[in-house]
């Protein structure tokens, strides 16, 4: 299994477009400090691809990582290397990027959610969304599906896909989720077993469990500290006030569960983790975790 990282920030990316912190800045004068937003694609051989999360981003992503047709395979001068999407949540540096399927040939490509957030995007039969209709996408290009959670689907041979509640987003009075569920997917292949949460609450003792004995786990690093933003901007939010589990917690609790490599992503543009010379940094490689970077190729 191949698991290619598209993008490594959170939203906004780095640098943010309208600010001048340290990080911002380094990310703007310092080649490879920059990143765009968080999604992942995972491939068996390099040839096909599925991609977990499609952001404002995913046009630039999949030509930076030669993600692109290869003319002696296009067929009338077009292809998709890209076999089957699945997102996370409802949020928009993970949702607003399938809008990039809307042009050229229809390859009609499946899109697998949380059911909430199918329906929160792109509607019903006969009763479109902004999603649904933008470009008739959902009418000529994508393929809408609800994914129900634990159900296992196999968008490439040999490479099976299942979701699982995680915590994330916000709970209304009525129990719904705003504006979507979140899921985490576990994938696997030959024995390979990767977990993706990108953005995550809390780990759970569920999480915890499905975790362990994992070949890969890339999950969320939005903030190091929960109070990351007082701290940096004069925020009141705290990084679990806004769905994310803070990594100065993260990094203790993940110690001795048996997983093959950890890897953090999703930073904010405040994370100390943009600093090679910050203490952060140091405990991150001194627990033997790391932090995902634009580009990075991880093979499992």
């Amino acid at each position: 299994m191949i698991v290619t990282v598209l993008g490594s920030g959170s939203n906004g990316g780095v640098p943010q477009w309208d600010c001048c912190c340290d990080n911002c800045t380094r990310a703007r004068t310092t080649s490879g400090q920059s990143r765009t937003r968080s999604s992942v694609a995972v491939s068996i051989d390099g040839g096909q691809q599925v991609l977990f999360d499609a952001t404002p981003d995913l046009k630039f992503q999949l030509e930076k990582t030669g993600l692109t047709p290869r003319p002696e395979e296009a067929e009338h001068g077009r292809q998709s290397r890209i076999e089957a999407i699945f997102l996370t949540h409802g949020h928009g540096d993970h949702t607003v990027g399938v809008a990039e399927f809307s042009t050229g040939k229809s390859f009609s490509i499946p899109v697998y959610a949380p059911p909430d957030l199918i329906r929160f995007m792109f509607g019903s039969q006969g009763r479109c969304s902004f999603f649904g209709d933008i470009g008739r996408l959902a009418r000529n290009y994508v393929k809408p599906i609800e994914l129900e959670e634990e159900k296992t689907v196999e968008p490439l041979p040999e490479l099976k896909v299942s979701g699982f509640q995680i915590e994330h987003t916000d709970r209304l009075d009525d129990g719904s989720h705003f504006p979507s569920s979140t899921y985490g997917y576990e994938i696997e292949s030959d024995g390979a077993r990767f977990i993706y949460t990108p953005d995550i609450g809390r780990l759970s003792d569920e999480v915890l469990t499905r975790v362990k004995g994992a070949d890969l786990f890339m999950l969320d690093a939005t903030f190091w500290w929960d109070d990351e933003l007082a701290r940096v901007s004069g925020l009141a939010k705290t990084s679990y006030d806004l769905g994310h589990v803070p990594v100065e917690e993260s990094v203790e609790i993940l110690q001795g569960r048996g997983i093959g490599r950890v890897v953090y992503t999703h930073l904010n543009h405040t994370n100390p983790l943009l600093d090679p010379g910050h203490q952060a940094a140091s405990i991150l490689e001194e627990r033997g975790f790391e932090a995902a970077f634009d580009g990075m190729r991880i093979e499992i």
